[in-house]
């Protein structure tokens, strides 16, 4: 049951990037603004934690939904998922108008990714060694 939830999490997280990417440069605007009445910061500032809040997320989401298929080497087959996922959706952009392709987002990207990947191997790692001392 909880593969199907993380697979349907992680394909909705990947529609909500597109959804995202696929507006243009005066909507893709209008959303960071309204972040903006509730973040203290720059718009430039909010676009790039949203890039990796929302990759962090997707990490989250493909970590466990490789790991509950059984993929062996899942953390690793995640961060793939989330790096290829951003470099498409960059190409993407490149498509939509007003918008292009950033290759420091791709990095941002890649770091929302791999945070989310790292502090659940963490947490994994923790609990083993929790129930470990238990015995």
């Amino acid at each position: 049951m909880k593969k199907h939830i993380f697979t349907i999490l992680t394909i909705c997280n990947m529609l909500l990037i597109f959804y995202f990417s696929s507006q243009n440069a005066d909507q893709s605007t209008q959303t960071s603004a309204w972040f903006l009445q509730f973040l203290p910061f720059s718009m430039h500032v909010v676009r790039k934690l949203a890039h990796f809040t929302i990759y962090a997320l997707l990490g989250f989401n493909a970590f466990y939904m490789y790991k509950n298929y059984g993929v062996k080497h899942y953390a690793l087959y995640a961060l793939i998922t989330c790096i290829l996922y951003a470099c498409s959706d960059e190409w993407h952009q490149s498509f939509v108008s007003g918008r292009s392709p950033q290759i420091t987002d791709i990095c941002i990207d890649t770091c929302g990714a791999l945070s989310l990947i790292l502090l659940n191997i963490g947490v994994i790692r923790l609990r083993k060694s929790q129930k470990t001392l238990q015995n």
